[in-house]
């Protein structure tokens, strides 16, 4: 019974179409490979301009994330990193002669440069796969040598964004080490990610997960339970966090770093490097209690692995938003152009946990949707969002929660040259149906509401809060 049910979802996950095809497989390859031979060329007319020895100077890309653990899907970006010698500065190599470089081939498009990021990088289309671009400058002119053999004193050297941008590499590196058997691994991966994505709880920048957290906690599922089978390596993943011990925190060598930033305080998750890391994390009280109701549900629903008859939509069912919420804190981001528009979406995003705790701050629990939408009956380009709202006889007033928010939003050069192009508008709004733009949910209606209402995820979050009364009204 228990390969029976592997199988089945092996192939419930072809047939939702998360497993790319040989296809798409060798264009993602073929992406890869001439984006280092870009490189290796930027490279070396670095050092022939500057008078350096460009026969040795090297340049070379590495890929991390969903990619290089193989567990992207057709639709997902490449995650890779550009590494450079000490030659080639950030400023202006990277972002202004490599970008010219790459701004000059036909198969580039899309390109911009997020410079004020974290983690600086370019993000473009490149035969219409998304890459995300940030750049690593190695003290050494062969960087492509060096890196490869990846030697921690050399790593140790470089800056403060170049090792950020590293700690996706070595993370990946990691968990291959790790995990005892590959396949089963990316098999669960595909799940979780999934799942995330169809319950709403799969953008760390709203509060939720980022692929990093799940391939950790997969890992971590996979080490402890090395012969599980695929199902019931997906059963145990349930059973285990939603009875994990929060704060305590994940970790797959059994080491924690010696302190603990306040972001990561609700769900601390270690990556597995040394020294050892939180990953980073937006968790707020609201969308840590969304995450251990979705992992009840998820338990509730598979822990019976001897059911054969079990049917995989449910347990990947689409959130029902619209029958989850009566009152939901609407965002409208526009801008003249759309280039513009997804470097504004993208900069406000960033933003977007300081909205959600002072959402909280007010008593309000708030369950931010990450899909986003478009108004039609807006001129200008423009996303929507729509984030679920629960609270008591409280009013909101939207023009204050807007000024406070900007303030985070134009703290510096960046934010101030967005905002001056472009707009941000909030609202509450009622509707039964806020999200038009999520995949269909009548083929799933009436197995679901055979469902008891956890299965669903329609149980109140106790956060102390209650749904808005209807008599209620916003101020903005």
């Amino acid at each position: 019974m228990d390969m029976l049910r592997s199988v089945s979802l092996i192939k419930f996950l072809r047939d939702a179409r998360v497993v790319p095809s040989e296809e798409e497989e060798q264009r993602r390859e073929r992406v890869v490979s001439e984006l280092e031979k870009i490189v290796m060329d930027w490279a070396k007319r670095v050092a022939f301009h500057q008078g350096e020895q460009h026969w040795i100077t090297t340049g070379t890309v590495l890929t991390f994330g969903s990619y290089a653990l193989g567990v992207y899907g057709p639709e997902s970006d490449i995650d890779a990193v550009c590494v450079g010698p000490c030659i080639a500065s950030l400023q202006h190599h990277f972002f202004v002669v490599l970008r010219q470089m790459l701004e000059a081939r036909p198969e580039v498009s899309d390109l911009h440069s997020i410079e004020s990021a974290r983690v600086p990088l370019m993000r473009f289309k490149f035969n219409g796969v998304s890459v995300d671009f940030p750049y690593v400058q190695l003290p050494v002119i062969n960087a492509a040598e060096a890196i490869h053999a990846f030697d921690p004193r050399l790593l140790g050297k470089v800056d403060a964004a170049s090792w950020r941008c590293l700690s996706g590499v070595r993370v990946n590196r990691e968990i291959m080490q790790f995990v005892p058997n590959m396949k089963k691994f990316q098999v669960l991966l595909r799940c979780l990610k999934l799942w995330a994505r169809r319950r709403g709880i799969h953008c760390h920048l709203v509060g939720f997960f980022a692929g990093i957290h799940l391939a950790v906690l997969g890992a971590y599922v996979c080490c402890r339970h090395p012969n599980a089978s695929v199902n019931a390596l997906l059963s145990l993943f349930f059973e285990i966090f939603s009875h994990w011990p929060w704060p305590l925190p994940v970790s797959l060598h059994d080491q924690t770093p010696l302190w603990s930033p306040d972001r990561c305080s609700l769900m601390p998750i270690v990556m597995p490097c040394f020294p050892p890391e939180f990953c980073a994390s937006s968790v707020t009280k609201s969308t840590f209690k969304k995450i251990e109701d979705e992992l009840r549900r998820g338990f509730a629903l598979t822990k019976d692995i001897r059911n054969i008859d079990i049917d995989w939509s449910w347990i990947f069912a689409p959130y029902p938003y619209g029958a989850r919420y009566e009152h939901f804190h609407r965002i409208v981001l526009s801008a003249p152009t759309t280039e513009e528009l997804r470097d504004w979406v993208g900069w406000v995003k960033s933003r977007f946990r300081n909205l959600i705790l002072k959402l909280e701050s007010l008593n309000v629990g708030c369950d931010p949707d990450p899909s986003e939408q478009m108004d039609h009956t807006i001129a200008e380009p423009n996303v929507v969002f729509l984030w679920g709202l629960m609270y008591r006889n409280t009013q909101i007033c939207t023009s204050s929660l807007k000024k406070d928010f900007m303030k985070s939003v134009i703290n510096n050069i960046y934010g101030n040259e967005k905002c001056a192009h472009s707009d941000i508008t909030m609202s509450i709004v009622s509707t039964p149906q806020p999200l038009k733009s999520l995949p269909d949910q009548s083929v799933h209606s009436q197995k679901l509401l055979n469902l008891p209402s956890l299965m669903l995820g329609f149980r109140q979050m106790n956060l102390g809060y209650q749904p808005m009364k209807q008599d209620c009204n916003a101020v903005g």
